[in-house]
């Protein structure tokens, strides 16, 4: 272990960009504990630990490490840009002018990026707007012009800066950068939320039993995470042989890698976004406040609700990154098929079936291990959140991302060592 830290920090540009993304997240924590000027950010606690922060407050919370509670610059944390990106992954398949961008390589992608920036900033205006309006309503500010202004430039302008630091951490750090300070802000929780779970067991309201086993699912819950995030199955792929000439092309066999969970983090972290829309509207409009009870986390709608959110998002997630067609297609203009199945249409009816396969496992998954704490959590009256499904998947998926793109700068630093020691070899030989 230490053999390999020290494997890491030895290549000057991973070292740099380890360092780079840690000083990133730095900054990104001691902006959260700025806080907005006018606020009484005490009561603001006291209302957010109420009835009033179960929906879109808990979930921002959860992703902003607390920000939010303390009504900081960085409040919204990237709620905003989550939200933009979910209305533009669900506008690409309606409008064909997004789907040519998509298909347009490095500078389509450029250009949806720039869309994605005007909607965080035009949902960042919409929320710090509402979230200033309920401060006030809630007598926590003074309802004064100058507050709003500066309470909504704050909060936009915090919102825009996390932005660029997550876009700055995804081009010269390691690592999404988005899915780096979604991470961070979730384990800035952990320490409070375990002292919780101690008070609990020490106050008598938890049985010691009951904390053993909440160990042991978050055990559980992170080994299936890791074994979702490898999972994959692979296709054999084979190249027929061409003679151009004197030589020989092809004639090879590869392997193409189809995960279990092509999504990732994103199917469940579009549903958790989702859903605090309802409970939050629930509890923002005068008379809805019963509708509550049947929509907050942990209700019996709200988990079935949140099952179909995740099955739809992991197909429709892989429907965009992933098209059987343009590969059958590829195959065949390369030369490549799979053994035992006819080149073009079949190929992608094989490749469909076996997709939806995958993908139904690792749905049902993804489902399980965010459903299960909620579950466990009423039958054992442990109220933390410490050990949510969502914060565990993000935490462990975004782990393993980064991991697996430490691992190629290091295979590729051998590389390139074999590479020039084999030149070397040759000049001296020469």
């Amino acid at each position: 272990m230490l053999q390999r830290i020290h494997q890491v920090f030895a290549i000057e540009e991973l070292r740099k960009r380890i360092i780079y993304t840690l000083g990133m997240l730095l900054v990104f924590r001691i902006g959260s504990y700025i806080p907005v000027p006018g606020v009484d950010t005490k009561q603001l606690a006291e209302v957010l630990s109420g009835a009033f922060g179960a929906g879109i407050f808990q979930f921002i919370n959860l992703f902003t490490g607390g920000a939010l509670r303390r009504f900081s610059l960085f409040g919204l944390g990237v709620i905003p840009y989550i939200n933009a990106s979910i209305i533009l992954s669900l506008l690409i398949p309606v409008f064909p002018k997004l789907k040519e961008l998509q298909q347009q390589g490095r500078e389509g992608r450029r250009k949806l990026t720039q869309y994605t920036r005007w909607g965080t900033v035009i949902l960042a205006l919409l929320q710090s707007y509402a979230m200033s309006y309920l401060v006030i309503r809630y007598g926590l500010a003074q309802p004064t012009v100058g507050f709003f202004l500066t309470s909504i430039i704050a909060l936009t302008t915090g919102t825009i800066f996390l932005m660029w630091i997550g876009e700055r951490i995804t081009e010269n750090g390691i690592g999404n950068g988005i899915s780096m300070l979604i991470m961070a802000g979730i384990i800035a929780r952990f320490p409070g939320q375990l002292q919780q779970t101690y008070l609990e067991v020490s106050a008598g309201t938890v049985s010691p039993i009951w904390a053993v086993g909440l160990v042991v699912l978050f055990i559980v819950v992170i080994a299936g995470t890791v074994v979702i995030q490898q999972g994959q199955r692979k296709i054999p792929i084979q190249y027929a042989k061409r003679t151009a000439g004197r030589r020989v092309y092809g004639g090879h066999t590869a392997h193409l890698p189809m995960r279990v969970n092509q999504g990732g983090v994103i199917p469940i972290i579009f549903a958790s976004a989702i859903l605090t829309l309802p409970s939050s509207i629930a509890a923002w409009v005068p008379g809805l406040q019963w509708l509550q009870a049947y929509v907050s986390p942990g209700s019996l709608i709200y988990l079935i609700t949140y099952v179909l959110l995740i099955f739809f998002f992991t197909y429709f997630y892989s429907s965009l990154v992933f098209d059987p067609h343009d590969l059958a297609k590829n195959l065949r203009e390369a030369g490549g098929f799979i053994p035992g199945v006819r080149p073009g249409e079949p190929t992608a009816r094989y490749l469909m079936d076996i997709q939806g396969r995958l993908l139904l496992v690792g749905a049902v998954f993804l489902a399980a291990i965010a459903v299960l704490p909620y579950l466990f959590r009423a039958v054992s009256n442990i109220r933390s959140f410490w050990l949510g499904g969502t914060s565990l998947l993000i935490v462990v998926g975004v782990g393993i991302d980064t991991i697996m793109q430490i691992e190629a700068h290091l295979v590729m630093r051998q590389y390139e060592s074999l590479v020039k020691g084999a030149a070397f070899l040759g000049r001296r030989r020469g």
